[in-house]
């Protein structure tokens, strides 16, 4: 890699998170996440790499070129014991290699039909186990026609038992084969078996070798107090600035004409949400909070134009920072009843807007530049008052993200919120009992020699690590900064999304991140009515709304609106079950 000593956009100053620390350690458990993250992040220079929320990019594009060199040696060794020896013209050593590889892999055949045909054992134990307990009719108790049904399902059951039982004959037949080949070469060519033996012995020791510089990888992941490389590459550098940048490039969903709307769903961001990098959209205010600017008055038949200003007596962005300064101050109380609360300023831009000005997004924006862009209602640039609050090392992190308007005397304000959930047990596991020190390696060693034959079968791959590589030669470190003729820089993904659990699986710890979510709105909207108050509006109704949102129950927080048992036009009618109660129908969500 071409590095650079050029600082990183923003300085590491304490320890590496817990999120960091467990995506560093994924890339080296879940080949998949590793490829996501070199194909995604360290070679697509055209595509902006989403914010990250609770974690650092840089260690984790560092970490998984490193899993990959050490998957791709084991399987680079595989394809040379067998190339090599045949141009080298030691071609029985070559066969004899070949012979020993490919009864690894009828090995690895032989163990996944095994599983398959577990997998079919358990399928009808466990339909007999569910009907034991009430859930399902015995098969006996089924009706003639349904039994009848059910024949051709039995009958290719059987069918597929069959083949399987030929496939494992043709298996032992193969293997068979190889053995008496490989024995008969070795005793024609003694000299060559012993050089095909050393080159086994070699492949074994690296998988040893692999295996532990992996554990040994992982376990100073588990306890460095530095993840961050001291030098950085080009890639990684502009990686670095991007996460950090202010401004976020979303995706637009494609035009469709074909797809029909969903009349059930109402959201203000669609089925896919921009705010890429933050998680799972759970919380929204649906339809954002308009207030009139008028003046308190204790008459009711005032007139309107008595009542309200003309010109409003504040600018958007002086609220913003009042706002700004009262959840700032969450974030000083003391250790024991402090909520941790980053505030920052984030503007999210289309990428489609992107292509046709370029200008909209610069390397930095200036105080007056933010500024201005609250103050412009309808601007292509959306800025956002963004609060996070991390929990348990980053793996849960909670951003409430709140934009304000200013336009027709009137103020919009709308709020969404964004959960970050923990990351897969697999790639925190080196953090149990059992899973780091010396013996781990040991046993990671051994592993990784176990596997031999599944990586016989993946070792094909080497060609794509080969393009991997050259694409990473080749490709400058960042294609963002200059328009490319037809080419969208917005953020596909985010591989924090990607590895983290879904909002609907959370358990206990749903109750404290709608907690801190809570606290935030709460504080928002006091601030903001204490704003209000001081610049000569009334705040009634205002006060009337966020009342409302303040007391909505948990179920505001991650559901859509449905509406169920409707008819629209004229004399139209809704068939409704027996069973259900007469009356209206309520959604989950309360619209403010």
């Amino acid at each position: 890699m071409i590095t650079s000593h050029a600082p990183p956009a923003k300085e590491a100053t304490g320890e590496p998170t817990a999120a960091t620390r467990h995506l560093c350690t994924g890339v080296y458990v879940d080949e998949r996440f590793r490829d996501l993250v070199i194909k995604e992040v360290c070679t697509t220079p055209h595509r902006r790499v989403a914010p990250s929320y609770g974690f650092d990019i840089v260690p984790v594009m560092r970490h998984a070129w490193r899993a990959a060199a050490l998957t791709a040696s084991v399987r680079m060794a595989v394809v040379g014991a067998v190339v090599v020896p045949a141009l080298a013209g030691a071609l029985p050593a070559a066969l004899l290699i070949a012979c020993g590889l490919a009864l690894l892999w009828l090995l690895h055949l032989t163990t996944l039909v095994r599983e398959m045909e577990r997998e079919m054992e358990r399928e009808p134990a466990s339909r007999r186990k569910s009907e034991r307990r009430g859930l399902g009719p015995a098969l006996g108790r089924r009706p003639p026609r349904l039994a009848t049904l059910l024949l051709p399902q039995t009958l290719l059951l059987l069918r597929r038992k069959a083949e399987k039982a030929r496939a494992r004959k043709r298996l032992g037949a193969i293997a068979l084969s190889l053995t008496l080949t490989a024995l008969t070469i070795a005793l024609f060519h003694p000299g060559h078996a012993v050089s095909a033996l050393r080159v086994a012995m070699g492949i074994a020791l690296l998988c040893l070798a692999v295996g532990a510089s992996r554990q040994l990888i992982l376990n100073r992941i588990l306890c460095t107090p530095r993840l961050r490389p001291v030098r950085l590459s080009r890639r990684e550098h502009a990686a670095d600035i991007q996460q950090e940048h202010v401004c976020a490039v979303y995706r637009r969903p494609r035009h469709s004409e074909d797809d029909e709307d969903d009349l059930t769903r109402f959201t203000l961001f669609g089925e896919e949400s921009p705010f890429i990098g933050a998680g799972e959209l759970v919380y929204q205010w649906n339809p954002p909070m308009s207030i009139q600017l008028l003046r308190p008055s204790e008459e009711e038949d005032t007139p309107l134009h008595e009542l309200e200003h003309p010109v409003p007596p504040f600018q958007a962005h002086e609220l913003v920072d009042y706002l700004r300064e009262a959840v700032q101050l969450l974030d000083t109380d003391e250790q024991g009843v402090r909520l941790p609360a980053q505030v920052r300023d984030r503007v999210y831009i289309a990428e489609t807007d992107v292509a046709v000005d370029r200008a909209l997004l610069p390397s930095e924006f200036s105080a007056a530049e933010l500024r201005a862009i609250i103050d412009t209602p309808g601007s292509k640039q959306h800025h956002f008052l963004e609060v996070i609050t991390p929990a348990e090392g980053a793996e849960f992190v909670a951003t409430v993200l709140l934009h304000v308007s200013l336009q027709g005397r009137t103020l919009s304000i709308s709020t969404a919120a964004c959960v970050l959930a923990h990351t897969p047990r697999s790639f925190q596991r080196t953090a149990e009992f059992g899973h780091h020190g010396a013996i781990a390696v040991l046993w990671a060693a051994l592993r990784e020699l176990v596997a031999l034959p599944s990586e016989i079968h993946r070792s094909w791959r080497i060609a794509h690590y080969l393009y991997t590589v050259g694409k990473a030669a080749v490709l400058p470190r960042d294609l963002t900064s200059t328009p490319i003729r037809n080419v969208l820089i917005g953020s596909r993904l985010s591989v924090r999304e990607k590895s983290a659990q879904a909002w609907s699986k959370i358990q206990l710890e749903k109750s404290d991140i709608l907690g801190r979510m809570k606290t935030i709105e709460q504080r928002l909207l006091h601030a903001a009515g204490d704003f209000l108050y001081s610049k000569d509006v009334d705040i009634s109704e205002f006060n009337s709304r966020a009342l409302k949102i303040i007391n909505s129950g948990i179920f505001s927080f991650g559901d859509n609106n449905s509406f169920n048992n409707n008819a629209v036009g004229n004399a139209a009618q809704v068939g409704a079950d027996a069973s259900q109660p007469a009356g209206p129908h309520h959604s989950s969500g309360e619209s403010q």
